[in-house]
């Protein structure tokens, strides 16, 4: 009985440090591919794209998230501010076979669970890194590079 005492106190601490711990991330980010057409219509969801006008069906799954960011980059260019994205091996070997399979396909990126742009696959892209170009402001996109680096650091920390 005695251990039992000393078991709860200790098993309700590690289980409040678990839960402290596992709050969701400050900026989500999703990369989708286009479904294909032979898939049945329950696992597809169709997306608007914002500006292009674009109504696209996509498998409702993320291919790449934020957790496989290493480092982003903004980058001011005369159309506004655009996110530079640098893989980790895993989302960058994923990213690679990715648009070798979806070439003539759409990737659409989601930042905070909305679509910001929609990529049609031209190439195959080896080098683990992917400019997002989308329907954000400069803040948005500022906000979205500093929190995607602190989590990138966070998963980096011993």
């Amino acid at each position: 009985m005695q251990t039992y005492k000393k078991l709860v106190p200790a098993l309700a601490a590690a289980l409040l440090a678990v839960g402290c711990a596992s709050h969701p991330p400050e900026v989500t980010l999703r990369l989708h591919e286009e479904a294909n057409s032979s898939l049945p219509e329950d696992d597809m969801r169709m997306v608007a794209v914002p500006k292009t006008g674009l109504k696209i069906p996509l498998n409702p799954y993320a291919t790449i998230s934020e957790t496989d960011v290493d480092k982003a980059t903004l980058e001011q260019t005369p159309g506004g501010a655009t996110i530079r994205l640098l893989f980790d091996p895993n989302g960058a070997m994923t990213f690679d076979e990715m648009t070798t399979r979806c070439r003539g396909q759409y990737i659409v990126t989601f930042l905070n669970g909305r679509p910001v742009a929609a990529w049609l696959v031209d190439r195959r892209v080896t080098n683990g890194q992917f400019v997002v170009e989308g329907d954000f402001t400069d803040e948005e996109a500022g906000k979205a590079v500093d929190a995607l680096n602190k989590l990138s650091q966070q998963r980096k920390a011993p």
